[in-house]
């Protein structure tokens, strides 16, 4: 059975995605499915970006105003503004401000950063404080890093230094890899400390572009603390996430702003050990591989690449969820191909995929939908709260030829497992 935590257990990875947890609660008494198009039913959250047809980037998935249900965030390209749409309804979501950035931003997380059990949206360089009652109060904006003068493109919660407490590892092709510990006292513009992971991904588009989104921090040599994985490499914690030794591993393709990948560190086979589980993304052609751990120490991995069953030539998946979709206790792996017109799949629409987890490694793909509409990180949770895994994503550019017109939008998948 695969494991759905990715990094060890701290006091505050409940905010780590409200998503995982939900995928947790599912693999106990929940009715076997069958994956494939009648499980999932569409909607739109919006059918054009608000402040023009772009793309948009850091979404978050949470439930900001603690009504039982999940709501979704994202930040819109064309105006710099951060929305976050309250959910009602499976065709009703009603769009609130959040805040605005000076940089264009791709990643974000959720977490409780201040400690007041609201759940609050960290993004490259900022982050937002939920009120508490974020419909008649706005979000306020803290600065944490100053020195940020690009797109930060992965940002993931985890316990880097043992302390039992979630610090936050960002991710960005011209700012490196490197971690923050959250401060007791929070200033609005004071920067949190960096620690350096690694600063090779600092080359312009030419080296790494992404890799360690969703959950691409774990434990992977065995020794109890967290170590981090960059598509064709993985990082040794050494000294509670102060040294750090690299490891290469044969897996990546470089695509037009470098390497890039989507990744989840979990126990694929059920051996004890932790393996990757990696999407190409940012490219063509993109395949879904688990790495196998051999259990040396320090150990090596081997790729083991899903078969594609359907007809065409793959996009590119940037998006990749483990989760019990199909409620019959292991998880299994969505992947969505991009609308972005140089990276479309050829032969097809963009297309919804599950890898249905078979057991011991083993897995079939399933199309979801294939309706014309792609996506672009895509999340997960029980967004109903009706006990199943629903999805929720927007794009980052729209598609002429997609199923809204040509315009931007982000969409809704209702899980009709229950």
């Amino acid at each position: 059975m695969i494991s759905l935590l990715a990094t060890p257990k701290t006091g505050a990875a409940m905010h780590r995605f409200l998503a995982v947890a939900a995928c947790a609660s599912l693999t106990t008494g929940l009715l076997q499915a069958q994956i494939g198009p009648a499980m999932f039913r569409h909607h739109y959250i919006v059918r054009e970006a608000p402040g023009g047809n772009a793309g948009m980037g850091a979404p978050a998935l949470a439930d900001f105003d603690r009504d039982g249900d999940l709501d979704y965030a994202f930040l819109n390209r064309a105006d710099g503004r951060l929305y976050w749409f309250e959910y009602r309804a499976a065709d009703e979501w009603v769009r609130h401000p959040a805040g605005s950035l000076r940089l264009r931003q791709l990643g974000s997380l959720t977490a409780d950063v201040d400690g007041d059990g609201a759940v609050d949206i960290v993004v490259g360089g900022y982050w937002f404080r939920n009120p508490g009652n974020p419909r008649r109060e706005p979000f306020e904006r803290y600065r944490y890093d100053s020195l940020i003068t690009s797109e930060i493109h992965d940002m993931v919660l985890a316990d880097m230094d043992g302390d039992g407490r979630d610090d936050i590892v960002v991710t960005g092709d011209r700012e490196g890899c490197f971690w923050y510990k959250i401060p007791g006292e929070l200033a609005h513009d004071a920067d949190w400390p960096r620690t350096i992971i690694t600063l090779e991904v600092r080359d312009d588009r030419a080296d790494i572009h992404a890799g360690l989104n969703p959950a691409g921090v774990g434990d992977l040599d065995g020794d109890g603390d967290a170590d981090v994985f960059l598509t064709d490499r993985w990082l040794e914690n050494t000294a509670r996430g102060t040294r750090w030794i690299e490891h290469r591993i044969l897996f990546g393709r470089k695509g037009p702003w470098g390497l890039s990948a989507r990744s989840w560190i979990t126990d694929v086979d059920g051996d004890g050990d932790h393996d990757i589980v990696a999407a190409d993304c940012d490219g063509q052609n993109s395949g879904v591989a688990w790495l196998e751990n051999d259990g040396a120490r320090p150990p090596h991995f081997k790729a083991r690449y899903l078969a594609n069953a359907a007809p065409g030539t793959r996009g590119s998946f940037h998006s990749l969820r483990l989760a019990d979709f199909d409620g019959d206790g292991d998880a299994d792996i969505l992947v969505v191909e991009q609308e972005d017109p140089k990276i479309l799949p050829r032969g097809a629409g963009p297309r919804w995929f599950i890898w249905e987890n078979l057991g011991g490694g083993r897995f079939v793909e399933r199309v979801i939908f294939d309706g014309r509409l792609g996506g672009h990180d895509v999340l997960a949770g029980d967004v109903d709260g009706d006990g199943d895994i629903d999805l929720v994503s927007k794009i980052w550019n729209p598609w002429r030829g997609n199923a809204n017109g040509g315009r931007s939008h982000a969409d809704y998948f209702e899980n009709l497992s229950r």
